[in-house]
């Protein structure tokens, strides 16, 4: 399965692309985690992992069914990467509540990559 990943500081987020509608540039700044602007719902991803430099000019426009959008708000895209699904290991049940929004981790040339859930983040208001 592809993956559109984006670093964030020291961690990189892998976004699936299945559930990605579009990228887009945002121009609107957010100080917290979690925005609405009319019926589209603002997820900042430096905000959430609590980074000091929370500019992010890049929005990847999440999957839904619902009528509005759900924007994930990032610094950049660096590249989408192929991870295979058996290559992406469980994280252990201990950090459940601190990764509640991701499906696993998935090591690359020493380098972990999060894998994001997109459907935890849009059932939750952050």
């Amino acid at each position: 399965m592809k993956y559109f990943i984006c670093p964030i500081d020291r961690i990189s987020l892998g976004i699936p692309a299945d559930s990605t509608l579009r990228i887009i540039a945002v121009n609107r700044s957010q100080k917290a985690v979690y925005e609405t602007e009319g019926e589209d719902i603002y997820i900042s991803l430096p905000v959430l992992f609590r980074q000091n430099n929370t500019s992010a000019p890049h929005g990847i426009v999440l999957k839904s069914e619902k009528t509005g959008n759900t924007v994930l708000l990032t610094p950049r895209v660096e590249i989408d990467l192929e991870i295979p699904k058996e290559s992406i290991q469980v994280l252990p049940e201990v950090f459940s509540p601190l990764f509640r929004y991701f499906k696993g981790v998935h090591f690359n040339e020493g380098n972990g990559i999060l894998i994001l859930n997109p459907e935890s983040l849009m059932d939750v208001n952050i």
